[in-house]
């Protein structure tokens, strides 16, 4: 294989996704894994939880995969680990492309100045940031959150997403509401985040001008809550446990098992999916709860009530 780096150390392309939980993007990764597929290639993942997910989602493919796990790159011990990481990535890796997901609630802002920090500046070339709109959600959250605002104001492309499931009026206040963020930025409506991706070949993102080191920036109060558990759901017990979730969340993502049938759930408030899977052995439920005002206790303590002890794992 050739050698892509010189002596000089060329910088490595990179690719930041974005958008708010559940807006699509483990789905456009996948789609950049394919189109990718030629280059060796690092996907740098970063969720809110305590569990990896979404990195049992993707496509086979030319790369290597990391997560992060520990919280949202707010978290200073994250920011920690992410810099290390990209610096590792850089020396010993030396990829023709890298791939960083952020989590939902990361600031674009803090992540370029991380990545325009003296032991990065040199080898990272930041080229595009791709931020997905959720269509469904967007509307509830813009007025309350400020992470899926950040995002919008520091993308290269915005692809609102998911107008398959709202009216086109409906997709065209999205429209005009993300204009009134980001006047200048290129838009492109999407289902499952489809679209020509030739399109981020034409993107060349300016070297960051940071005059000042990254900070806490000013997080969403939003937690997450990890549940883990071998054994499985009734379909009564699982209306139950999504009764008392379904008014809370602004995400449920994971793996579960519903009358011994492993399913992968993918929710936010708006949307609940269930579907059949065999990524994860029957028995086993992994998820990831993410929401405001969250009580931790009676979540778990009711998590653990529900679900009925079975073989081991």
């Amino acid at each position: 294989m050739k050698k892509i780096m010189t002596e000089k150390f060329q910088k490595i392309p990179t690719i930041i996704l974005t958008g708010f939980l559940g807006a699509g993007k483990t789905t456009l990764l996948n789609r950049l894994i394919e189109r990718y597929r030629s280059q060796r290639t690092v996907l740098l993942i970063n969720e809110f939880g305590q569990i990896g997910i979404d990195g049992e989602l993707l496509v086979a493919g030319n790369y290597t995969k990391i997560e992060l796990n520990k919280g949202s790159l707010f978290c200073i011990c994250v920011r920690t680990d992410f810099i290390f990481e990209v610096e590792k990535i850089a020396r010993d890796i030396q990829p023709e492309l890298l791939i960083i997901e952020a989590t939902g609630l990361a600031d674009t802002s803090e992540m370029e100045k991380m990545l325009a920090l003296p032991n990065l500046i040199d080898k990272i070339h930041l080229q595009s940031c791709v931020c997905l709109v959720d269509c469904v959600t967007f509307p509830k959250i813009k007025n309350t959150l400020r992470a899926p605002l950040t995002q919008i104001e520091h993308a290269d492309l915005i692809l609102v997403n998911k107008i398959d499931l709202v009216p086109t009026e409906h997709v065209q206040q999205v429209i005009a509401a993300v204009k009134a963020i980001a006047p200048a930025t290129p838009i492109i409506t999407t289902r499952y985040a489809d679209f020509h991706l030739a399109e981020l070949d034409r993107f060349n993102r300016p070297a960051a001008n940071v005059t000042e080191a990254p900070g806490e920036g000013r997080p969403d109060l939003v937690v997450s809550i990890t549940l883990a558990g071998a054994g499985s759901f009734t379909n009564e017990s699982w209306e139950k446990f999504r009764d008392l979730l379904q008014p809370q969340i602004l995400r449920l993502k994971g793996f579960l098992t519903i009358n011994w049938q492993t399913y992968h759930v993918d929710a936010t408030f708006e949307q609940w999916e269930l579907r059949p899977t065999t990524i994860i052995n029957p028995n086993v439920n992994r998820l990831v709860v993410i929401g405001q005002n969250l009580d931790e206790d009676k979540i778990k303590t009711f998590f653990s009530q529900q679900i009925k002890p079975g073989q081991r794992i």
